[in-house]
């Protein structure tokens, strides 16, 4: 069984508590996914959060217990940061 994990984005989902890791990413990319993020930022963000990715989030919750990452929106002169958190969840 996977352990609970309690995932957000500051400004645009708030931290909500999952069954695992594998039910949070599906719902954070999805609230990522049609941001207007820099190609470049959404390639780094889609393989931490994205379809196929999570491996190394997941090493990073069996090490430390959580993961973090700041999400940029906008363009490159008008953008907001937007931190994705995602910590193990103890009952």
């Amino acid at each position: 069984m996977t352990a609970a994990v309690r995932a957000g984005i500051t400004g645009i989902m708030t931290p909500a508590l999952f069954p695992g890791l594998d039910h949070a990413l599906p719902v954070l990319w999805e609230r990522v996914r049609e941001l207007p993020v820099r190609e470049a930022h959404r390639d780094f963000i889609r393989i931490c959060i994205g379809p196929g990715g999570g491996q190394g989030v997941a090493r990073c919750l069996a090490r430390g217990g959580s993961w973090s990452t700041t999400l940029y929106v906008g363009d490159t002169t008008d953008w907001t940061a937007h931190p994705i958190t995602i910590s193990t969840h103890q009952p």
